[in-house]
């Protein structure tokens, strides 16, 4: 007798444990048109923990990585739908984009991470023969900006007709450099003091054109960073590379230029040629990241608020 009423006493207390097991999970929540979206923001908290772990090793690849696998890149649009069925080149769904925090998009290896920058044709051709900046006609302390964002150089720069903005060139820096020039950056418009300024501008969609520029994204924000002064230099004394894609520049714009399906054929002949842009998580402290935006805190909870579409263009007289 004693030994029935022990094994019955066993069977519901593990049937109560089960039930309340199943009642805590997050697939089991009873309102079917939260459950997906509470998974997901669990899912996104826990890959943000991830890159923060990350971001603290030797270098930022493996922590972009995560970042890539924790905004997964869905194509907007029928032209990008069809466009990223054959390429990696693809946007950002809108529901996708609701982040509290702001995500560094680039290309990036290995070694480091690209950025453009567009110049007169007297310091872009000095840079390329001597693989750094320099030369009778550049200003290492002068404020300069650089934009990993390969559509939004185009957008600032007229596709590499504008005056002084004619030769678009793509700049490498190691993980370590960046990583060290955000770290002394403040996220900021306009003016401020500082030799460092951190900027999140409605993004530019390479794929798409609206009228004579690429398409402005107003649910996406993308980087700029700005240094002058002692940051200026550092950041020359950092560049690993330059190479010239202006005529790439070019042939975007051209594209852009047709109409309709014509331009959706133009773009998809130019896709081995275009760059592979992912999100990319600096190896930076959380507090810097927090500082510019890139994890959570103020300053992404103050983005998160800005109007879309609002941006402030770099002021004239400033190296781009």
């Amino acid at each position: 007798f004693w030994f029935l009423l022990y094994l019955t006493s066993t069977f519901w207390f593990l049937l109560y444990l089960t039930n309340v097991s199943s009642m805590s999970s997050p697939m089991m929540i009873k309102d079917p048109q939260n459950t997906a979206v509470k998974t997901a923001v669990k899912t996104e908290h826990a890959a943000e923990e991830a890159m923060t772990a990350e971001a603290m090793t030797e270098t930022g690849t493996t922590a972009g990585a995560l970042a890539e696998t924790a905004t997964a890149s869905v194509p907007t649009g029928e032209m990008a739908r069809e466009i990223s069925k054959k390429s990696p080149h693809s946007t950002l769904s809108p529901e996708e984009c609701n982040f509290e925090i702001q995500v560094f998009e680039g290309e990036w290896d290995e070694e480091g991470v690209y950025f453009y920058q567009a110049f007169n044709d007297n310091i872009a051709d000095w840079a390329l023969l001597h693989q750094r900046f320099g030369g009778p006609a550049f200003n290492p302390t002068r404020m300069t900006w650089i934009k990993p964002s390969f559509a939004w150089m185009l957008y600032r720069a007229g596709y590499g007709y504008k005056h002084n903005q004619n030769r678009i060139l793509k700049v490498k820096m190691s993980h370590a450099a960046v990583a060290d020039l955000l770290s002394k950056c403040e996220c900021k418009h306009g003016g401020g003091g500082t030799d460092g300024r951190v900027q999140w501008d409605p993004a530019r969609d390479l794929m798409q054109a609206d009228g004579k520029e690429p398409r402005k994204m107003l649910r996406r924000r993308a980087i700029q960073i700005g240094f002058r002064g002692k940051l200026s230099e550092q950041y020359v004394n950092s560049v690993i590379s330059i190479q010239d894609v202006t005529q790439l520049s070019h042939k975007v714009g051209q594209a852009h230029a047709e109409k309709g399906k014509l331009s959706e054929d133009a773009m998809a002949a130019l896709l081995p040629e275009l760059p592979v842009e992912r999100p990319y998580l600096p190896a930076c402290s959380p507090s810097d990241l927090v500082r510019l935006g890139m994890m959570r805190g103020e300053t992404a909870a103050a983005h998160m608020k800005i109007g879309r579409g609002m941006a402030i263009d770099v002021p004239r007289g400033e190296q781009k």
